[in-house]
């Protein structure tokens, strides 16, 4: 009841009160909290186009569970219920209920609030008012990238068994509509500026016309392709034929296609440049169509998280491409995920390469208590569970990992003892506890919540928050408890607040966590759900927002004045009259600081000062390569790490592609089982040499031999005239009578013409030196041998590899050869190549490797959230 009656007043008031606390000589502005119907669901912020704007102020909208809408023209400190400017006095509120905000990119006043039912609610100015218009029940809609008042929306149309979506467009903002395709599954714009592609151009996956109809949409239909129409659907072509679903990660685009001849058969198809061209994605292991999930594709190239059996709720293998996004190899084995999907995977933000997972220890015996495996069986919760499991560090993108170094003391100075302990955080599986955070503009710090020990404990009293300022090399335990938490004004200012049990206070530090300061906002306790600030984390205030009881609370923690000075010294980092330092990361697995094979210099904020960076701060960075290592290398297609971190070849994996390609031309690219990095810029050294890719001829007239023929022909062509004019000029007969004289002719040119090379200082001996006198070539140089392009099924033993069951049996494998081909474009590695007489090599085209479905629908999904 006194939710209600605070919920009534604080509606009416147009404006709120303030209220300041004296805090290290400065002051902590916060708004009064604003109550709202139900908790906060969604939050964006958008650039504000308000004419007194600052230049980074932002408007933010908030949806509620129950579907409303409020917004804040000034970063959260004022909220305003749309409420009023949707609908008419005589509607009911369940009429007015937002299923989902869509803002453009093309222009930041354009919005489209989608409603439950037929209303949907557009806006040109960012909120100020709205127009609603009925079109039916939309199903899905998206806004143009370029074209503010394009949009393309479905909607269903027909009638049961013949019922179906159907496409239509809108150039003016939704005032009118024209169907342009029927019976369509998913649809998206493509991006325009790529060459190739117009501002009309979209991908969608549609069902042929002439089809029968069908009763279930969630099946897989071998009458179903992924097309592109240049000009609104007037026109289209095939791109993948048999496409059902895919998935844009710009600017990678993944496509899952079945085979129409085989219903259970699924093939998964990845383009790396937008959608000009697909390829068949390359695993080593057999796929189900619902069992892989794109983890990450921020770093030119491309995590999938696969479960390789339907029984395993709790885990899956990751695996890793290589910059065309089309081959992968093992990264990961037993990655922690939950029922939805998700996994804990994580990329550190800030820092390239560096990535933080969560796996099963499949060294130790599985425990199994009785309410742990309870939880892990009906709830999918794995405290004390069944399979233990700890946490690992990447800094080569997933080619090598290692434990997370544990703090030597905790938040109180106490050592902690543990012997062969290491560090383990909660990730996105681990519901309300605070998951591992890191931001763009926070280069190298990090926080989670986890414990030390041998394996991750969800149980209250042994769980803490963890800090790291240099992108998780070591780490610092500076709170008891979990908490949620943000960076705000690009690192140097740190909050965070008790996510456990209700609370009104939060703890800030200005010295990345060297002293914490307790900050009451209100007298009231409510639960904090999360700590937010802009996306681009440059600012000073935050919106921090939870529950009361029934309600949502909203309120903003602005830190903008409490420290007046601002950070100076950028031009000099590292002197003592500058508040800046240089910061170097490093590859915890290698010596010196080089990072994919690059010394990386940030400039940032030193830790022990006290001052503020502003949200204009430019941080400063320079790259200088490193000589090659082992660990800029990462397991080729085909290959996989082993105990001794050496790069083998997988068991009973097929034994082709040892040779030259059957379509070979000019040079094919031939593996020692390693691959560069993705990204790795490395130059040089020994191990580059042992390790990367052999480059060898074509064997026999390809297009190169076509080529020194050529040369040939036209060599002796104007040997033969030259010698031709000679004899002429000394008196011979014209040899062209018979063919007779014509052989007498170059019989006798060969002779003569060593008074034409003479000048060379050949003498009589010299004499032109053709292809046939040069030294012989060994076919082995070639790479010569079989090819086979059939698709071809792994079998069981290679599967149950895959699900870490059984090991490999040795003695049934053959040795590896020294050098196997696979394909490869000249996109797909970044290793510098010695240049060629002709075009880029071609790698050995391997079979594709067949998908196995078991269930109807995918998980091409994109990563959830950061918190």
């Amino acid at each position: 009841m006194r939710a209600n009656m605070n919920l009534g007043r604080l509606s009416i008031l147009s404006y709120f009160l303030l209220f300041s606390c004296l805090a290290n000589g400065g002051k902590i502005t916060t708004s009064r909290p604003f109550l709202i119907d139900s908790q906060v669901t969604d939050m964006q912020w958008v650039n504000s186009t308000l004419k007194d704007a600052k230049p980074n102020a932002k408007t933010v909208f908030v949806r509620s569970a129950r579907g409303s809408i409020y917004r804040s023209v000034d970063d959260g400190m004022n909220w305003v219920s749309q409420r009023d400017k949707m609908v008419s006095t005589d509607e009911e509120q369940y009429q007015t209920r937002i299923q989902q905000m869509i803002f453009s990119h093309a222009d930041p006043k354009y919005a489209v609030m989608k409603g439950y039912g037929e209303s949907n609610w557009f806006t040109k100015n960012q909120g100020e008012t709205y127009t609603k218009r009925e079109f039916g029940i939309m199903n899905e809609i998206k806004l143009h990238p370029s074209q503010a008042e394009w949009i393309l929306a479905s909607k269903y149309e027909g009638s049961f068994p013949d019922r179906y979506l159907s496409l239509f467009l809108s150039v003016d903002f939704g005032q009118s509509w024209k169907k342009i395709v029927s019976r369509v599954f998913q649809f998206e714009w493509a991006d325009p500026k790529i060459k190739g592609f117009n501002e009309k151009t979209i991908f969608a996956c549609v069902r042929k016309q002439d089809a029968p109809a069908k009763k279930n949409f969630a099946e897989w239909d071998p009458n179903v392709d992924f097309v592109i129409s240049h000009d609104f659907f007037k026109n289209s072509d095939i791109v993948v034929p048999h496409g059902n679903r895919f998935a844009l990660h710009r600017p990678y685009w993944f496509v899952a296609a079945m085979n129409p001849e085989e219903e259970l058969e699924v093939k998964l198809h990845v383009s790396a440049d937008g959608g000009k061209m697909f390829k068949t994605a390359q695993f080593p292991y057999q796929l189900s169509e619902r069992s892989y999930r794109v983890v990450d594709s921020k770093e030119g190239s491309v995590f999938v998280q696969v479960s390789h059996s339907s029984r395993d709720r709790q885990f899956a293998n990751v695996y890793m491409s290589g910059p065309e996004g089309s081959s992968y190899t093992l990264s990961l084995r037993a990655v922690v995920k939950d029922y939805r999907g998700l996994s804990d995977f994580e990329r550190i933000n800030g820092v390239d390469g560096v990535y933080i997972a969560n796996v099963a220890d499949t060294s130790v015996e599985p425990e199994l208590k009785l309410f742990g495996g309870l939880q892990s069986v009906f709830l999918n919760l794995n405290e004390d569970g069944m399979v233990p499991t700890k946490t690992v560090i990447s800094y080569d993108k997933g080619a090598m990992w290692k434990d997370l170094t544990p703090p030597t003391n905790d938040h109180l100075g106490r050592p902690i003892v543990c012997d062969g302990c290491s560090l383990h955080l909660n990730g996105k599986t681990s519901g309300f506890l605070g998951p591992v955070y890191s931001s763009v503009s926070s280069t190298g710090l990090i926080m989670a919540t986890g414990n030390v020990g041998h394996h991750l404990h969800r149980r209250q009293d042994e769980i803490n928050t963890y800090f790291s300022r240099d992108a998780g090399r070591t780490w610092e335990q500076i709170t008891k408890g979990s908490f949620i938490y943000e960076f705000g004004d690009h690192g140097a200012l740190m909050i965070m607040a008790n996510n456990r049990e209700a609370t009104n206070t939060v703890r800030y530090s200005w010295n990345e966590g060297l002293n914490w300061t307790d900050f009451k906002f209100w007298e009231h306790h409510i639960e904090v759900e999360n700590i937010i600030t802009e996306p681009s984390g440059t600012s000073q205030i935050f919106i921090l927002y939870g529950r009361r009881n029934d309600k949502g609370v909203l309120m903003q923690l602005n830190f903008e004045t409490l420290h007046e000075r601002r950070c100076a010294g950028i031009n000099a980092p590292g002197s003592d009259a500058s508040d800046y330092e240089e910061w170097t990361p490093a590859d915890a697995l290698r010596s010196g600081n080089c990072l994919l094979g690059r010394k990386v210099t940030y400039t940032r904020r030193k830790r022990a000062v006290q001052c503020f960076n502003g949200w204009d701060y430019d941080r400063r960075e320079s790259k200088v390569n490193c000589e090659c290592t082992r660990v800029d290398f990462e397991c080729d297609f085909g290959f996989q790490m082993n105990e001794k971190k050496e790069c083998v070849r997988v068991p009973d994996m097929p034994e082709v592609g040892f040779g030259a390609p059957q379509d070979c031309s000019g040079y094919f690219v031939i593996t020692k089982g390693y691959r560069r990095v993705p990204g790795d810029s490395c130059v040089g050294g020994s191990v580059a040499s042992e390790l990367e890719p052999v480059i060898q001829s074509c064997p026999g007239f390809g297009r190169t031999g076509m080529v020194i023929l050529f040369a040939m022909v036209a060599l002796a062509t104007v040997f033969a005239w030259f010698t031709y004019i000679r004899r002429k000029e000394q008196g011979f007969a014209d040899p062209w009578t018979s063919a007779a004289d014509c052989l007498d002719f170059f019989r006798g040119g060969a002779h003569a013409s060593s008074n034409f090379f003479g000048g060379f200082g050949g003498g009589s001996s010299a004499r032109y030196m053709g292809l046939a006198d040069g030294p012989d070539l060994d076919d082995e140089d070639f790479g010569l041998g079989d090819d086979d392009d059939e698709a071809q099924v792994l079998g069981e033993s290679l599967h149950e590899y895959a699900l870490g069951v059984t090991e490999p049996k040795q003695q049934n494998i053959a040795p590896p050869p020294t050098l196997v081909s696979i394909e490869a474009t000249p996109q797909a590695s970044s290793n510098p190549l010695p240049p060629l007489p002709v075009r880029m090599p071609k790698r050995v085209l391997l079979p594709l490797l067949t998908i196995h479905k078991a269930a109807p629908v995918p998980s091409l999904a994109p990563p959830p959230s950061r918190k």
